[in-house]
This record gives C-alpha cells, structure tokens and sequence, in this order.
C-alpha cells in the first residue's frame, strides 16, 4: 500500500492518482497496550498497518502488576505466609502473560519486517519498540497513552477479555487521547473510506479533530447523522462545511433510526457504505448510565465489525 504522506485530496500531480497528505497533524507515535492474551496480535497487526501508512513509530505496552497491589484487594488479617503465598502467585502469572505478550511483539513485528528503534532515526520509516512499566494498569495505560498520538486496541467484548476490555475503556476514558479499535478481521486498508458519525458533541468534535489526518487523504467521507429529538439534520451540514476548509469533500447522509437504535443504524450504514474506518465520540453520557440503559457507545463497542477511531 503507498504511504500517504504529504500532499491534500484533490492534488494534481503526475502518473496515476492516490489520496496524498498535507504536510500537518499526523500519527508519529503510536501505544497498543498488551495483556498476553490472543487479542494482542489483532491490535498489533491493526497498529502495524498504521504505522506503515504514517511512518509512525509503535511502541507495545506491557504494565507488570507490582505483587503487592494483589494483596490489599484481598482484604486484611491474612498471615504471614498467605501474602506471601498470594504475591507470588500474582507474579507468576504476570511473568506468564508478559512472556506471551511479548512473543506476539516479537512475532508480529519480525512478519511486518519492522525496524525496532527506541530513538527516532532521522528518516521515515515505520518503527517499533517494547516497553514495560511496574504498576496499576489504570494508572498506567492512561498515562502513557498521553504522550501518544493514537493508542490502538483490538475490538472485543467484556466476555471475552474482561483486561482487554478494561484496558481499551480505560484509555478512551482517560488518556485524552484518541484510541483506534480494530477487529479481529481487519480490512485491507483502514481509512480509504472514512464515515463520521456526527452529532455536535464534545466527544465527536474531538473524534473528528484526531481523525484528520485520515479524512484528508480518504478516498471517500461521508457524514452520518442521525436524525433524534436531540440531533438536527443541520447538524450534519455544518460538519460537512467544516471539514470542506479542511481539505476533505464529505457527502452528507442523513439517517432516521425511528424505533432502532441509533448505535446499529450508524454501524449499519457504514459497513453498507464498504467503510473501512468508523469515526465517533465515545461516552457521551456517563459510562455508568450506558451500562444500565445502553447507547451508542455500548453498541459500536459490543458489535461493530470495522474499525472504529474513538475519543471522549
């Protein structure tokens, strides 16, 4: 795939035509947290892929659990020999999933043919480094994250990796920092044909603002916006007009739920559209109410099937 580096859509230049970048907001460095489940490969193999068309520099993520954060969570008046017992229990399973983690790393950058550098190299090219830090992975992963661009997380459910899970919302919720989902069936390209999910929130402006750099060089845009008793269909065109000073020539489709809910109307007009790259606010409402009551957030996260760039 070309890199898309420098440039803006709609660009005259010789040969055959292909989506170039302005020379502005970029990805340069990118986080994907690890766990040591078999959900890393997928955010590894989705953050490879952007780092390739960004020439970005990725960095894995492992958060050792310190053994002695297991012991408060277990209560007080244990012995002795029981929090003995419990702490190296807690390491030993870190060490396990560390070494898991750290195989994915491995294998899943030697297949990309990725250059491993922990300090920028003075030319542009995709690179990747391993870090670990001791500590709580609520403390951590947020704070990490903020000295990235983008923090790329595989798309799974609370089911099926409660740390995973964890992990993603913990990043969305308090990095500030935009995070990328990608499915465990990542497209051929992410963000040739880009759709915004629009509804004049605080969470979507910031969506919309970390995904330029993807929007400026998409083949296609389109804006979603569905029409409730809380969103105007002009909301959708004044999105559409912005993002025209920005470089990027977006179709509008308005959307009218009725009685669905506007998270599965959204996801499925964007997967009938052949999106590759879903952009939304995440947690508009608090996560607690959507966790009792459901909303979008909570429905692209249980079930949508492409990637999908987030920011709260």
């Amino acid at each position: 795939m070309p890199r898309r580096t420098g440039g803006r859509i709609g660009a005259v230049r010789e040969g055959p035509l292909e989506p170039v970048r302005e020379e502005s907001m970029t990805y340069k460095t990118i986080l994907v947290p690890l766990c040591g489940s078999d959900n890393d490969p997928v955010a590894l193999k989705g953050a490879v892929a952007v780092a390739k068309d960004f020439d970005a520099h990725l960095v894995a993520l492992f958060v050792r659990l310190d053994p002695r954060d297991a012991v408060p969570m277990l209560g007080e008046g244990m012995s002795g020999a029981m929090v003995d017992e419990i702490m190296r229990a807690a390491e030993t399973e870190s060490n396990n999933h560390r070494a898991a983690a750290r195989r994915h790393f491995d294998t899943v950058i030697a297949e990309a043919g990725i250059e491993l550098r922990d300090v920028p190299g003075g030319i542009e090219a995709p690179s990747a480094a391993w870090r670990e830090v001791i500590g709580r992975l609520e403390d951590v992963v947020p704070a990490e994250g903020r000295l990235s661009d983008l923090i790329v997380c595989a798309h799974t459910s609370i089911e099926a990796d409660t740390q995973g899970y964890t992990t993603m919302e913990t990043a969305l919720l308090g990095s500030a920092r935009p995070v990328l989902l990608v499915p465990k069936d990542l497209p051929a390209e992410i963000g040739r044909t880009v759709a915004v999910a629009w509804n004049g929130k605080a969470e979507a402006t910031r969506a919309v603002a970390a995904a330029l750099p993807f929007l400026r060089s998409a083949e296609r845009a389109v804006v979603l916006t569905a029409e409730t008793s809380v969103t105007e269909a002009a909301t959708g065109r004044r999105i559409a007009d912005y993002l025209a000073w920005q470089g990027v020539n977006p179709e509008l489709t308005i959307l009218y739920p009725g009685s669905e809910p506007v998270g599965e109307t959204v996801t499925k007009k964007a997967v009938e559209l052949g999106a590759d790259l879903l952009v939304m606010g995440g947690y508009g409402h608090s996560r607690m109410r959507e966790m009792i009551l459901g909303g979008v957030t909570r429905y692209v996260l249980n079930h949508a099937g492409l990637p999908v760039l987030m920011a709260h």
